[in-house]
């Protein structure tokens, strides 16, 4: 391969990869997808405000309800954070609609476990950042699987906090674009 075929073939690869993830704003998801009726139902939790502290207020876990957003459990995963790796992010749900996307049960697994370690540090990383940044995030990205990326994603991941205002879950909806709440 010549050096001229080296730098087409990485721009190739730079542009697809720029376009399997891309960061969204809220507001370019349509109000009826299940990732805007959980943005609207976190909106509208009770915020944790640390005293002497300059974190941002986040709901608590023990303030989720899940028969509030039972509309869109099946497009819902929560996480537990346990550590700040990979290994240390449990999926403790996963909702019908999200194992029917991506052809795989991964209730009970860590990132680590569940996605092969490249997949699983940019999973964590988004995560991560998250966590740190005290905000949700909203992308949009194929299936993370070879055999059903043809299948593009929605994703909103919401930080909870513990008491003590720690990030101790994930709440993350996942829906293919074409899912709509009805």
């Amino acid at each position: 391969m010549t050096w001229s075929e080296v730098v087409v073939f990485l721009f190739f690869i730079l542009n697809w990869l720029v376009c399997m993830y891309q960061v969204l704003d809220l507001d370019e998801i349509p109000d009826n997808s299940p990732v805007s009726y959980m943005a609207s139902y976190y909106d509208g939790l009770p915020k944790l405000q640390l005293t002497n502290s300059d974190q941002a207020p986040l709901p608590q876990w023990s303030d989720f309800n899940p028969l509030e957003v039972r509309k869109i459990l099946p497009w819902i995963m929560v996480i537990q954070r346990n550590g700040s790796n990979p290994s240390g992010h449990i999926i403790k749900l996963e909702g019908e609609k999200v194992i029917e996307a991506s052809g795989v049960n991964s209730m009970g697994q860590s990132l680590a476990e569940a996605f092969d370690s490249d997949v699983a540090e940019i999973k964590w990383r988004e995560m991560e950042n998250v966590a740190q940044q005290r905000c949700a995030s909203f992308t949009l990205s194929p299936v993370p699987r070879s055999d059903r990326s043809f299948i593009d994603l929605y994703r909103g991941c919401f930080p909870f906090c513990d008491e003590q205002g720690e990030v101790c879950r994930l709440v993350i909806t996942v829906a293919p674009v074409k899912d709509v709440v009805r």
